[in-house]
């Protein structure tokens, strides 16, 4: 029985790889003077504050979600005074385009879930979404270890503001996500219509792809806007190499001699249509606190 809990502590112990300072650059995202000025200024903080800061990159999460990986990881190196629980994990997957502020207890009242998501929005991922990993990771960075040198109590108005402003970038993108099947659907009936050469379901999918990109327009962010016109263009290309098809062709257009004519036709013959679908660098044993705030660009 010993043996085999022995065995599994030293599974659980061996699971995450050893820090090697407070920057932990496993994927490699930082140059080598970049992490030298970032390990000084989380140093400089410890010694300010008492704070831990940890920066970690790694390249894969290996299927785990990004919540449980940075509470695994912070516990298991301990980021914090053991007796103040002041620790911070700035976690990042490049290769899972996700990463996560993990806050101890102790630092929650100066860097709340509300504020965290705020930082992860305003300064990492617009960043991340330009291909500049490393002056998004830097930059965010040091906004973080802004926020815990001032070492400011966010206001009970200031949490509320925080957190209305993140149900409101999640609506958002719940909103785009929404238009997107109506997109979808709209892009793939244009693009078979369009394919088989006939008039009416072009015409159909062509309103009802751009009604769907309108309230996308109106209600999402730019970079959802951005992946809706991608998505709806390859959707659209789609169905019209399948509207080329004979056998979709013959579907689309319906039976009698329109099914065989090479010109536009207004619609099928028989009413039927086809669609589809698609310091010393270590650490003190502090615990995290569960809080934080997650992203994904």
């Amino acid at each position: 029985m010993l043996a085999v809990v022995a065995a599994t502590a030293l599974g659980a112990a061996q699971e995450f790889p050893a820090h090697v300072g407070k920057v932990n650059d496993f994927a490699e995202v930082l140059s080598t003077g970049q992490r030298q000025r970032l390990e000084a200024d989380l140093a400089a903080l410890e010694r300010e504050t008492s704070a831990e800061v940890a920066v970690v990159t790694v390249p894969s999460l290996d299927g785990r979600a990004i919540e449980d990986y940075a509470t695994a990881l912070f516990n298991e190196w301990g980021i914090g005074k053991r007796d103040r629980d002041n620790g911070v994990l700035i976690l990042v997957a490049p290769s899972d385009r996700t990463m996560r502020i993990e806050v101890g207890y102790g630092l929650e009242p100066v860097l709340p879930d509300g504020l965290a998501g705020a930082v992860i929005r305003e300064t990492f991922r617009p960043r991340f979404r330009e291909d500049r990993m490393a002056d998004g990771l830097v930059e965010g960075s040091a906004r973080v270890i802004d926020l815990v040198r001032r070492n400011e109590v966010v206001t009970p108005e200031q949490r509320a503001a925080y957190d209305a402003a993140a149900v409101e970038a999640a609506a958002s993108w719940g909103m785009a996500a929404f238009f997107a099947l109506f997109i979808a659907v709209g892009a793939f009936t244009m693009g078979t219509g369009a394919g088989a050469k006939v008039i009416v379901q072009m015409l159909f999918g062509a309103v009802f792809m751009t009604g769907g990109l309108f309230m996308a327009h109106v209600t999402a962010p730019r970079a959802a806007r951005l992946v809706l016109l991608v998505i709806a263009a390859a959707i659209a290309a789609l169905g019209v190499r399948l509207g080329r098809r004979p056998s979709w062709r013959a579907g689309i257009r319906g039976t009698g001699r329109s099914q065989h004519a090479s010109g536009w036709t207004m619609g099928s013959t028989s009413g039927s249509t086809s669609s589809g679908s698609s310091s010393s660098g270590g650490f003190s044993g502090g615990r995290s606190g569960g809080g934080g705030a997650s992203g994904r660009w």
